[in-house]
């Protein structure tokens, strides 16, 4: 039966829910013995007719009741064959329920989230040791993994941490993040362009998780082309400017050096990524502000009226081309193996630059916001 909206507003005022075939029912109640024997009497007449299990999904949108309560009804015909009342109903299991409930009480759950919050990165093993040490209970390992995946609204398992050093937050260092912070804030966003370089390896490619072998247990070998040890470096500026394209990036062989690094930068330059009046953020790496690039900020104002700025100690997640780099990655190791042998040599070179070149405004929004 369809429900008029003024009929579901009546039933909510009185605290009714209304299931999804337009039945009524009150939370944390069941329905009485009568709708059990109306949904029984429905369910055999159609088993009747169709001589096999009937469609519950259509059982239920007769009866105006959910599917799980019509799965109810009939686990109760064929285990007992009838409906039971109230009183003959096996009683459920006194004390808590949930995931552990049987193997861990609260005092457990207590101890075992302290020693997490102690040591995050503790095995399952010094958990069961600890927990014996302070309650003398031996729980299994599949207990502790359930504890943590399966007892709270986040899941806690195993993750790759954020590695933070010490120095980070050194007075000095603190003062220098609001100081920036309070600079760019006041920076149109599409003025600001980040620099930074990449060693891409050809392991980052090839190097993918393979299925055993379920019939003889040998790990099958990838082929890979001679590109599977090369390291390329890729400097790189991205911006949301309209004005440019949204990735400026070079592939070479060498490493990069201060002077590398300078004739990179008056490439991009050259090439209409940077404007005058933009600033140009880099982390404070060597090769951006030592050797020869230390006089690299009079340079870029001088010459072409470009603001350098350089980023607080430690803080790459404040550079957006590092999530560049992160999204380049990820769409490396989606390329399928034959097409990078294919490839042949210099493989991870051409993905590369497929992917950064095919990178849109959108994208390096994206990244923008990450900061």
């Amino acid at each position: 039966m369809r429900l008029s909206q003024a009929q579901r507003e009546l039933f909510h005022q009185h605290g009714y829910f209304i299931n999804e075939n337009g039945g009524a029912y009150l939370s944390g109640t069941s329905l009485g013995y009568t709708k059990k024997v109306e949904v029984a009497s429905v369910y055999e007449r159609a088993r009747e007719d169709c001589g096999e299990r009937p469609n519950i999904s259509a059982i239920a949108r007769e009866c105006s009741t959910s599917t799980w309560f019509v799965r109810k009804i009939e686990s109760e015909l064929r285990e007992f064959g009838r409906v039971l009342k109230e009183d003959e109903m096996p009683k459920r299991r006194e004390g808590p329920i949930g995931p552990c409930s049987k193997s861990l009480d609260n005092d457990d759950m207590l101890i075992l989230y302290q020693l997490y919050l102690d040591e995050p990165s503790r095995t399952r093993a010094s958990y069961i040791q600890w927990l014996f040490y302070f309650t003398g209970k031996v729980v299994s390992e599949s207990t502790i993994s359930s504890f943590f995946n399966k007892c709270f609204i986040n899941k806690g398992g195993l993750c790759r941490p954020n590695f933070v050093p010490y120095d980070k937050f050194r007075p000095e260092n603190y003062e220098k993040m609001l100081e920036y912070v309070a600079t760019v804030s006041k920076i149109d966003p599409s003025r600001i362009k980040f620099g930074d370089e990449k060693h891409l390896k050809g392991q980052e490619l090839f190097n993918r998780k393979v299925r055993r072998d379920v019939l003889t247990g040998v790990v099958p070998a990838s082929l890979t082309t001679s590109d599977f040890r090369n390291t390329y470096t890729i400097t790189g500026f991205c911006g949301i400017d309209p004005r440019s394209t949204p990735v400026w990036y070079n592939i070479h062989d060498d490493t990069n050096g201060a002077s590398e690094f300078a004739v990179q930068l008056e490439m991009a330059i050259m090439s209409g990524f940077f404007h005058r009046g933009d600033v140009l953020v880099l982390d404070n790496a060597t090769i951006h502000n030592g050797g020869e690039n230390s006089v690299l900020e009079d340079w870029l104002w001088d010459n072409f009226g470009i603001c350098l700025l350089f980023l607080p100690a430690r803080s790459p997640e404040l550079n957006p081309i590092e999530q560049v780099w992160k999204l380049l990655v990820q769409k490396m190791k989606k390329v399928p193996l034959n097409v990078m042998r294919e490839a042949g040599a210099d493989a991870s070179a051409q993905a590369a630059s497929v992917i950064l070149s095919s990178m849109t405004h959108c994208d390096v929004a994206g990244c923008y916001k990450h900061c």
